[in-house]
């Protein structure tokens, strides 16, 4: 059995623990990965198959309001950890709906 969160969903590169995005669903006990931000926006649209995972839990640091909205977070919330080498950044989410419309803008880099 491989490691969670081993490959791109969308294009099947290999990832590391020091790279890519991996996209929790706690709720579910669901995950994805991504090797790029970009990625998230076709899968969602087009592919949305989701991966049962162990141990999926909501992360320590992750925000309590939407990163795209500011809205309050259901129990059927979303949170895209970034891995850069050693650091993790968590952004949350309210639903899939508002992370597909702030990927599509750009993330943290919307204009």
């Amino acid at each position: 059995m491989s490691r969670q969160g081993a490959q791109c969903d969308w294009c099947g590169v290999e990832l590391t623990e020091e790279m890519g995005y991996r996209l929790l669903w706690p709720d579910k006990s669901l995950g994805t990965a991504f090797c790029r931000l970009e990625h998230i926006v076709p899968f969602l649209m087009q592919k949305d198959q989701w991966h049962i995972w162990k141990a999926v839990t909501v992360p320590a640091d992750a925000p309590s309001l939407s990163t795209a909205t500011g809205d309050e977070l259901g129990e059927n919330a979303l949170y895209l950890v970034h891995h850069r080498g050693e650091h993790r950044i968590t952004d949350s989410f309210e639903n899939k709906e508002a992370l597909l419309g702030w990927a599509r803008a750009g993330g943290h880099f919307a204009p």
